[in-house]
């Protein structure tokens, strides 16, 4: 039986999961800053592979910033005691899930009910 609106044991340990994870992208967000920078004095026909590289590190960007959102809101829930508890439901996240993502916002059966484009737009509604 699942415990209704029960925050999730050990918060200090999601914490410091969350934060590493945070380091880790901040870190790695800033590593590919260095692929932005421009093609220098590059033949124009050697500029493609370039602005290729450009695109694919502004898209990883991008979603290395959304997931510092997720992450942020997380680490916000924790705060307010509401980490563990599952957005939709309000029944406790497992365990489980919150170590291999500790930044869900939903238990696993209601995430499998979600559809892709409902979630990504709730997600980034609860990121915000």
């Amino acid at each position: 039986m699942k415990q209704r609106n029960a925050p999730a044991k050990r918060p200090k340990n999601y914490r410091t999961l969350l934060l590493a994870k945070k380091a880790e992208l901040s870190s790695s967000m800033r590593t590919k800053l260095d692929t932005l920078t421009g093609p220098g004095d590059a033949a124009l026909e050697d500029l493609a592979p370039v602005f290729h590289d450009q695109f694919i590190a502004l898209r990883i960007n991008s979603l290395d910033h959304f997931q510092l959102k997720l992450i942020e809101a997380a680490l916000a829930r924790i705060d307010s005691e509401e980490y563990g508890v599952c957005a939709d439901c309000g029944d406790a996240i497992s365990s489980g899930r919150l170590m291999a993502i500790p930044w869900a916002v939903r238990c696993i059966a209601c995430q499998e009910l979600c559809s892709s484009d409902a979630d990504s737009a709730e997600l980034q509604e609860v990121a915000a």
